[in-house]
């Protein structure tokens, strides 16, 4: 579903809408949502820097190998 799509569904179900209550839900979660900054915490800005020197350094896999090991695992679990 493209964002012109998503929209018009939107708007049709706030349009349709009396209920007090959704609408003010729907407000309050626009605002939520688009109010907050993110905020990493100390872990998670470690872990992301682990990550990026291990692209750095080639420590990566491909789509391809990951799939592989995932599809071994679930076969070894199966088993």
């Amino acid at each position: 579903m493209k964002a012109l799509e998503l929209k018009n569904d939107i708007h049709k179900y706030v349009v349709e809408t009396d209920d007090l209550m959704i609408l003010q839900q729907v407000k309050d979660l626009f605002q939520e949502l688009t109010s907050k900054s993110v905020e990493l915490t100390d872990y998670e800005i470690e872990r992301i820097e682990k990550g990026l020197k291990d692209i750095e350094e080639g420590r990566v896999y491909s789509n391809e190998e990951v799939r592989a090991k995932i599809d071994k695992w679930i076969a070894e679990k199966q088993a």
